[in-house]
Parts: structure tokens; C-alpha cells; sequence
């Protein structure tokens, strides 16, 4: 699989590469440059540079480049178009000729491209609140506002966007709002974080008051399952999360006042990348489950939602996705349906099941992210 992977990446970085040596070109036509050696010398290291930047296509760089190509496709694609329209017009037309030369020097791609950087880096450092209302036939008892308020947290990965200050004023912000249940759902920290950012990360999001705690789910990235050289154990991760008077669950169930049962999901991943035993069913964990209370099901990522519905699930909240992230990977990762959900609400086919899935407080491996809002949610439950 890595042998394949690895020869995809380079396969890509010289087609990119050869596109790169053509873009550049096309930008010295436009000034006239003279098809002597020197020229051609810059054009071909200007368009290895290229290549070797998308080699690695996860890298941000990468999503740079192909940001540039994709507008630059797309340009061509409307050049050629109005080319078809006019026919001769095109040719001698003055208002034609500065098009020309913008489309020539690559003006929109590149300017297009870093519009879009700034905006998804404003957008990755600008965490929003979103809400969603849900009623419930279950007989909870109500809180003092008529309604619990549960506060879900995904996908921090911290250490790529969100700094210190910037982390506690979000927990003071969402602590002010008086949640009942805070839900933190998986990746919290990666393979980046330090063991100094990993203890700063759950000992901020410990500071948020709520009534009832703060419940953690595994997600894949928080064990640093993808990293040879580990700065944290998973013992030590889980002592100190514990330490934090965080609950962490791994297939386990809490009950809540006997009305409302939160159940914590052993993040799908893990059994996989690790000689464990499987993930216990839900049926398995629904099993002695009062079937009147209230069941919310934290899963980091957005799975089973056939299974959830069947067992009674009433919410699952998940992260994982980032929404996509990157755009337009949202629209892909909907196309090929790697999850139930990519981002926001889902309804069961009986109105009773609900799932949301977070876009998530920050993302990963980017510093920027333009396909959703970087987030945190408030859900509120209460009865008909």
C-alpha cells in the first residue's frame, strides 16, 4: 500500500511538474522573453520546483499548487469559450487583448489562490458557535432553561492553528454559556503535538463548568497511532486526561441523573491499527440500557448510522471529517461516501434519530480550511 501511495505521489509531482514547466512558460511569452538557453534553464528548475512541492501532496504546499492549476484550468477553460464566441473579434479587439495578457501572466489563478488562502487561514483561526435544537419524546426532566445543553468539540489537533490565549478565551467563551454535558469527540491532539501542548489542550478544556462533566472519545489521531516516534504514551495520555477530571469512555456507558445515558465509542480505527480486541457492538453496549432514558452516543468518526437508529440511538455526535477541510474535498468525500455524514445534520427515516457531525474547532495538518466553518456546537435537547 505505502510502495503504491508512494508512487502516486511521484507520478503526480511530475505531471504537475510538466504542467508547471507550461504555466511558466506561458508567462514569459506574455513579457517576450527570448528562447535562448538561460531561459529555458529557469523554465525547467522553475517547473521542478513545482513538481518537488507537489511530490508530497498532503503537504500545504501542494495545496497551493493545485489550488493555482485548478483556477488556472478553469480560466483556460473560459478564455476558450469566449475565444469560440467571438471568432475574429477575439483577435482584434483592445479590450480582448488586456484579457489575453491577464490570462498569459496567470494573474487570476495566483491572485484567486492567495484570496482563498487568507480566507480559509481567517476562517481556520475564527471559531464560530453553532446551534441545533432537537426535541424528544423521552421523559427527561427539564433543567432550569426547560432543556439540557450539550457542548460538542472535535478535531482541535492542536498545535496547527488555535494558540494558548486563543484556546482559553473559547473555553471561557462556551464556559459562560452554562452547558450541562461538555462532549469532546476525538482528536484532540496528533502526531504534531508536544506532550507540553497535549497537557495545556485538555487542561484548557477542562476549565469549561458544566453541570454534569466532560466526557472524551478517542478519535484516531489522538493516541499518535501514525507516528514511529511517540512524545506520549497512551498510558500517560490517559492519566493525565483523567488527572483533568476529564471521563474518558472506550465502549463504555454513563448514566446521567437515570434519564439520560451517554455512551462512548472506542474510536472504529483503533482494533485495526493495533493488535486489540474489536470494538464492542452497540447492541452489546445497549444491553441493560434503560430504553426511557434519553441515549446519546459519541463516535468520533460518523459511522453506523443504520445501527444506531435500530438500537434506539436518540443523538450520535461525531467529528473527524473537518467537514472536508479543504474544498472542494467536502463534495468528494460526499460523492464517495467514506462516512454516513461529512458535516451537520442527519434525520433517521422514524424522525427519531438524529446525528451531527462537527466540522470541528480546527483541522489537520493545513493552516487553513475553506469547505467549512471551524466550530464549536451547542446542542439543544429538549422535550415535546
Amino acid at each position: 500500500m505505502y510502495i503504491a501511495l508512494i508512487l502516486l505521489m511521484l507520478v503526480l509531482g511530475t505531471g504537475i511538474g510538466i504542467y508547471g514547466y507550461f504555466f511558466v512558460r506561458r508567462i514569459f511569452n506574455v513579457f517576450k522573453l527570448p528562447e535562448n538557453k538561460g531561459v529555458r534553464i529557469v523554465n525547467i528548475v522553475l517547473a521542478v520546483v513545482i513538481g518537488l512541492l507537489c511530490i508530497n501532496i498532503f503537504s500545504f504546499s501542494a495545496i497551493i499548487v493545485l489550488h493555482v492549476i485548478v483556477i488556472s484550468l478553469i480560466v483556460d477553460l473560459i478564455n476558450f469559450i469566449i475565444k469560440k464566441i467571438l471568432k475574429e473579434k477575439y483577435d482584434t479587439s483592445k479590450a480582448i487583448k488586456w484579457v489575453k495578457t491577464i490570462v498569459g501572466i496567470q494573474l487570476v489563478p495566483i491572485v484567486a489562490t492567495c484570496a482563498i488562502m487568507i480566507y480559509g487561514y481567517y476562517n481556520m483561526n475564527h471559531v464560530v458557535e453553532t446551534d441545533y435544537n432537537l426535541t424528544t419524546e423521552k421523559s427527561i426532566s427539564m433543567e432550569e432553561d426547560g432543556q439540557y445543553k450539550i457542548v460538542l468539540i472535535a478535531d482541535l489537533h492542536y498545535g496547527v492553528s488555535i494558540d494558548d490565549e486563543e484556546l482559553m478565551r473559547v473555553c471561557k467563551e462556551i464556559s459562560d454559556k452554562n452547558p450541562d454535558i461538555v462532549a469532546l469527540c476525538g482528536d484532540i491532539v496528533d502526531e504534531n503535538t508536544s506532550k507540553e501542548q497535549m497537557q495545556f489542550a485538555f487542561k484548557a478544556l477542562s476549565t469549561i463548568n458544566s453541570k454534569y462533566g466532560t466526557f472524551f472519545v478517542y478519535g484516531n489521531h489522538d493516541r499518535q497511532l501514525y507516528s514511529n516516534n511517540k512524545v506520549y504514551t497512551e498510558e500517560e495520555l490517559a492519566q493525565y486526561i483523567e488527572s483533568c477530571k476529564i471521563t474518558i469512555l472506550q465502549d463504555q456507558v454513563y448514566s446521567v441523573n437515570d434519564e439520560f445515558t451517554i455512551i462512548g465509542r472506542e474510536d472504529k480505527s483503533y482494533s485495526s491499527s493495533k493488535n486489540v480486541p474489536e470494538r464492542k457492538s452497540l447492541s452489546a453496549l445497549m444491553e441493560g440500557v434503560n430504553k426511557d432514558s434519553f441515549v446519546l452516543v459519541m463516535d468520533h468518526q460518523p459511522k453506523e448510522y443504520t445501527d444506531n437508529e435500530k438500537n434506539g440511538t436518540d443523538l450520535l455526535v461525531s467529528g473527524h471529517t473537518h467537514g472536508g477541510q479543504i474544498w472542494p474535498a467536502n463534495v468528494l468525500f460526499n460523492i464517495a461516501k467514506f462516512d454516513d455524514a461529512v458535516y451537520g445534520e442527519t434525520v433517521g427515516a422514524d424522525g427519531k434519530f438524529k446525528a451531527f457531525v462537527t466540522s470541528g474547532i480546527a483541522g489537520w495538518g493545513y493552516p487553513v480550511k475553506t469547505a467549512a466553518p471551524a466550530e464549536y456546537v451547542i446542542i439543544n435537547i429538549s422535550k415535546k
